[in-house]
């Protein structure tokens, strides 16, 4: 779907082209309306991506070290702060990254596609997403307005290695290092990219498989791998370095930090006399870790003094207890445990932070295993060792958040109040060059006559997202039966089309992410929303799309290649 700008003659021929570019234009528009939600106070997430990014473009890479510094991927931080030299509005250009994951797939994905109208359609259902232009969660400075085109960026790459495999040599090296750039974004973004493995294995494989059929060389099918592979550790080796040189530490995110995961894991182990749902350590067990490791004991002023009782008080609407009962719920604990350390005075940067995690693991860990503490089995992860209501509760929670997930459910383009003074919503303003939301504690920012004017705009992209969700959860239902159908079929004739691998690796991914968020939902906090499954909802519609494609499409008898339908 090239636009060929110089033939006006062939454009007016190309009537789909014409509709998806109207529609392209038709949905920046509305969005436009949409305000930024600005929450002032979410130290732990949006102002955090903030703050980094105002330091990163004064220069000063990520500012003075604190617990949250490495706490997260840089890679949004590193986004907006490009946004802000480059003088773009943040949503703005948050849209346009999204269009070109779009395009991207779109393209990798042509050879693939029997007809333009096919092109199209799969191109609108990507493009008129409604999790794009929800305001509830994915209306704020998220890290997930980031991830979700990095996906769509990951997913054309690995596409175009099988239907860009005959291409010339520039085009599978330029596919190659988006593949690099694409992938090392999603995995500095957010921590929990390995959903995103299995299908990168099943793509990968299934074009060296099919490389291997065509008695391709080897060499031809590595060259675009070998350039991803060289482009994602180099982005990877110079933030390693800025942090070794900022915060002596040679690492990406100290939630990978093996000291960390250790101390973690650590802590997790030690018995207590009861147990609490969503809460890892007990208070008890807390206790009983102070009298063997005087590391641990550093941070019992903290843990059990006020800075713990408002980590309790946060988390009671999970644990149900009220805050002197000093239950701390796996979502917050891990933040209660990183500020305590950093107020126990042992975050100085983050080599002394990870060398005090690793002290505390190494003293309990050596306590739980000569005895001195009742413990369960060593596990290095922040997965909360899995109890018999887990798999009830498991098997409860997946069917919903599964259909909450396919029906698009919590979605709302109506844009809720921000929270904050005019001082402390000032950072958004100036990082995000937009509107905000109306905050109550700050009506001198209001935008009156703007804001009606915008808010019919508002209104019909609600009611849009509200028709397109249900419309596009009966399609993805519909299409689970015939990809079940189309499998059947392949099966029979020995036979299944990479545009089925396609929609298999799509549809592995989205599940792959729901089943991860329903695992945290289940056994820390809830975690069933929107925000959750952002980078999901592309890839059920990519596989929607492609299995109704395949349906519709005239049958055909199996090809040794795809070679012949690749146009470079």
């Amino acid at each position: 779907m090239s636009l060929p700008l110089s033939s006006p003659t062939r454009l007016r021929d190309r009537p789909w082209l014409v509709a998806c570019v109207v529609l392209v234009f038709i949905k920046l528009w509305l969005v436009a309306a949409q305000p930024v939600v600005a929450l002032s106070l979410a130290k732990h997430d949006e102002r955090l991506f903030l703050e980094l990014a105002k330091t990163i473009s004064a220069g000063d890479w990520l500012g003075p070290y604190s617990q949250l510094t490495l706490a997260k991927g840089p890679m949004y931080s590193l986004w907006v702060a490009g946004t802000v030299v480059l003088g773009i509005p943040l949503p703005f250009a948050q849209h346009l990254l999204y269009l070109l994951g779009c395009v991207l797939v779109l393209r990798a994905l042509r050879p693939l596609l029997p007809s333009e109208p096919a092109a199209a359609v799969i191109f609108l259902l990507l493009w008129w997403n409604p999790m794009t232009y929800e305001m509830l969660a994915l209306g704020r400075v998220l890290r997930q307005n980031l991830y979700t085109p990095a996906t769509l960026g990951l997913f054309a790459a690995l596409i175009a290695l099988e239907t860009r495999r005959t291409a010339a040599l520039r085009i599978r090296l330029a596919w190659g290092i988006l593949l690099g750039v694409s992938g090392v974004a999603v995995w500095l973004t957010r921590e929990e990219s390995v959903w995103a493995v299995p299908s990168a294995v099943l793509l990968i494989a299934a074009a060296a498989w099919n490389s291997r059929r065509d008695g391709e060389r080897l060499a031809s099918f590595a060259a675009p791998l070998a350039v991803a592979t060289a482009c994602a550790a180099a982005v990877l080796t110079t933030i390693c370095a800025l942090n070794f040189s900022y915060y002596g530490w040679f690492g990406t995110v100290e939630f990978r930090a093996p000291e960390f995961v250790s101390a973690y894991g650590a802590l997790q182990r030690v018995r207590s006399s009861y147990e609490i749902p969503s809460v890892p350590v007990t208070r008890e067990a807390r206790e009983k870790i102070y009298a063997v490791s005087p590391a641990f004991a550093e941070l019992r002023p903290h843990l059990e003094g006020n800075h713990g009782k408002n980590w309790a008080e946060l988390s009671s609407f999970v644990t149900h207890l009220p805050r002197e009962k000093d239950e701390i719920a796996g979502g917050w604990f891990v933040w209660a445990l990183r500020d305590a350390v950093a107020m126990a005075g042992h975050a100085a940067n983050a080599r002394a932070a990870l060398d005090f995690y690793a002290r505390i693991a190494d003293e309990v860990n050596r306590a739980c295993d000569d005895g001195r503490l009742a413990a369960y089995p060593r596990r290095d992860t922040f997965l909360p060792r899995w109890r018999p209501e887990h798999t009830s509760r498991l098997l409860a929670t997946l069917p919903r958040a599964f259909n909450y997930f396919v029906t698009f459910a919590g979605f709302s383009a109506v844009p809720p109040p921000s929270g904050g003074t005019a001082i402390q919503l000032r950072l958004f303003l100036d990082l995000t060059r937009w509107q905000l939301s109306p905050s109550p504690e700050a009506p001198e920012l209001d935008r009156h006559r703007e804001q009606d004017l915008d808010h019919w705009r508002i209104f019909l992209l609600d009611k849009i997202g509200t028709a397109l969700r249900w419309v596009c959860g009966a399609a993805a239902y519909a299409g689970l039966a015939i990809w079940v159908w189309l499998l059947v079929r392949g099966l029979r004739r020995r036979y299944l089309g990479y545009p089925f691998v396609v929609a298999t690796a799509a549809f592995g991914g989205a599940a792959a992410v729901v089943l991860i968020n329903v695992l945290v939902d289940v056994t820390s906090f809830p975690n069933v929303s929107p925000g959750a499954f952002a980078e999901a909802y592309p890839l059920l519609l990519l596989f929607t799309g492609l299995v109704w494609v395949e349906l519709w499409s005239p049958r055909r008898a199996p090809a040794p290649s795809f070679a012949d339908r690749v146009n470079g």
